[in-house]
């Protein structure tokens, strides 16, 4: 039976088993490739309850399969189509379709560094994913979920991780922590998969979330075999970890419930405060497989399946009623102020207030930039909190940072005035240094770091070719500018720095990148199809008839096959090519 066929009836088979036990309806969607760097034609399907009326807007949950699964297995092996139903929220599934690198048949990348990070290769199709689902239905921008299975389950922390600033909440099923390589699957039993070290995750974590808005901690429910020999169980408790050190949360559980279903033993474990979870585990007693761990790996509690067993706790269950206590934050993050900042012969004391409009302030610290820079120290209070340096070096200017924290770890800022000490030396200039300045599609990114001796650095202006200089995101000592929708050509790329008192760095040059003025896009000639790039073309082109621009159908296919391969054209054209060198 030909693929195409297989493929066919699959959805076919799936729509029927779908349809009897949910009233509402099945969308098949084709999301098609994207410029950036990795980012492939994809099938997905959507759920759309009985209950949508498109009057109120609703919540949406992506559930993504794992490896040697399509998204068949999601509709079928859990139950997010029948609660979907039943509580009147949109279900999506994408299906990877193709992919790149060394790897399981259909598995998410989530071990591929070009596939995790915002804005290139998988993670961002399933946030382009979400956001085409978005123009379509009325979506509940507070109510954003993601979970998965296995790698699925890897790419929904992944998703977690790079756009925090959009999901309200994730699951795992079986995962793994973000940015882990892909020797953690252990696959038999004696061997239970070589981990990175918690810290590693973090740093992985720390380094992707640099922006101000990408600081929330995103609600988080591992749920675990202790039994898998697929993928042990060292993993989720890695993720635990992984976001309780991320998130500066206490290591000590909140709460722990039984969770026993069926007869499995079953313990769920909360992290965070008492009024709002940031981090839940479940390990249960999954079955015990044989030497090399068959059915030891697997969606627990729903329907049966090739990865699936009914018995034990509903895993479909479980995140649903955590995604529904974890929309995204309502509350504004909490206020802080400071008051006064005064120095008495070597010492710095600063004082002021700060609240939270939900819950209440958990902690506030402050630390003093400059050219001594002073590590945070927790403040005495919180409403009116207050705290003090002693034995400065002399001769120097300080700027305290005070931050407030609140019972759902969420953060605020704030800088104040700088405090002299002595008599310092004239200001010096800041300083600034392009690191990197790299090209996805027709995006450049320039990232690098900059620094200020007295700890008053400003801002951070980027210029690209002759386009006007516009401010960086700075954190810290680091600095990142992205701009999108350029056209083809090379660009200098060029930073400058400047403190509080107007002085400016001078002017630091990196490397210059170059924007093709062509577009790729890779997929199979299914793919091709059906986005329109492979259809019937008339002169001028060389090869008249269905095929590309340059090329008959027969001839690619015999090059091919069902495998993926890529096509090209201008940005400014509507024709594509097999062969970039054909191109006009």
């Amino acid at each position: 039976m030909s693929p195409i066929l297989c493929r066919l009836l699959t959805l076919v088979l799936c729509g029927l088993l779908s349809g009897a036990a949910s009233a509402g309806e099945f969308r098949q969607k084709v999301f098609t490739a994207k410029s950036y760097a990795g980012s492939r034609d994809r099938h997905y399907q959507v759920f759309v309850p009985s209950g949508y009326t498109g009057q109120d807007a609703v919540p949406l949950v992506m559930i993504l399969h794992g490896c040697r699964q399509t998204e068949a297995n999601m509709i079928n092996e859990t139950r997010f189509k029948d609660l979907a139903e039943r509580d009147n929220f949109i279900a999506v599934y994408p299906f990877i379709t193709s992919y790149d690198g060394m790897r399981e048949m259909n598995c998410w990348g989530f071990f591929l560094d070009q596939h995790i990070h915002k804005g290139a290769g998988e993670v961002e199709d399933l946030h382009q994913i979400a956001l085409e689902i978005e123009a379509e239905l009325k979506i509940d921008p507070i109510r954003r979920y993601v979970t998965g299975l296995s790698s699925g389950a890897g790419m929904a922390v992944a998703l977690a991780v790079a756009h925090s600033d959009y999901f309200a909440a994730a699951g795992s099923v079986e995962g793994l922590p973000y940015a882990e390589t892909s020797s953690a699957v252990g696959f038999v039993c004696v061997n239970p998969g070589s981990f990175k070290p918690v810290s590693a995750n973090v740093a992985a974590m720390k380094t992707e979330q640099q922006q101000p808005d990408e600081q929330r901690p995103v609600p988080i429910m591992a749920i675990h075999s202790r039994n898998d020999c697929v993928v042990n169980k060292l993993a989720s408790e890695n993720i635990r970890d992984s976001w309780i050190r991320r998130y500066e949360l206490g290591p000590s559980p909140t709460a722990t419930l039984d969770c026993t279903a069926e007869g499995v033993p079953c313990t769920q474990t909360r992290y965070g405060s008492p009024q709002r979870s940031v981090v839940e585990t479940v390990f249960y007693e999954g079955k015990r497989g044989d030497f090399i761990g068959t059915g030891t790996h697997y969606w627990v509690g729903d329907n049966s399946g090739q990865f699936a067993d009914p018995t034990g706790p509903s895993a479909t269950e479980l995140q649903w009623a955590f995604f529904k206590a974890h929309p995204f934050r309502e509350a504004p993050p909490p206020s802080i102020s400071i008051s006064a900042a005064q120095a008495t012969g070597n010492s710095v004391s600063v004082n002021g207030t700060a609240s939270a409009s939900a819950g209440s302030v958990a902690s506030v610290t402050v630390r003093l930039d400059g050219r001594f820079p002073q590590p945070a120290k927790t403040a005495s209070g919180t409403s009116n909190w207050a705290v003090t340096f002693d034995n400065l070096p002399m001769d120097a200017i300080y700027v305290p940072v005070a931050t407030a924290k609140d019972n759902d770890g969420a953060t605020s800022n704030i800088t104040g005035n700088p405090i002299t000490l002595g008599s310092p030396p004239p200001n010096a200039p800041p300083s600034v240094t392009i690191s990197s300045a790299s090209v996805s599609g027709d995006c450049i990114t320039v990232a690098g770091s900059a620094s200020d001796p007295e700890g008053q650095l400003a801002n951070v202006g980027v210029e690209l070719g002759t386009r006007p200089r516009k401010p960086a995101g700075v954190s810290q000592d680091k600095f990142k500018y992205g701009e999108c929708g350029l056209p083809g050509g090379t660009y200098a790329t060029r930073a400058q720095a400047t403190d509080r008192a107007g002085a400016t760095s001078p002017v630091s040059s990196g490397p210059d990148v170059t924007v093709s003025n062509l577009q790729a896009v890779t997929a199979n000639w299914q793919a091709h199809m059906g986005a329109g790039r492979l259809r019937v073309y008339s002169a001028p082109c060389a090869s008249i008839g269905f095929g590309s621009c340059d090329q008959g159908f027969s001839e690619i296919f015999l090059a091919n096959q069902f495998n993926p391969f890529p096509l090209h054209r201008k940005a400014t054209s509507k024709d594509w090519y097999v062969r970039p060198e054909s191109i006009p």
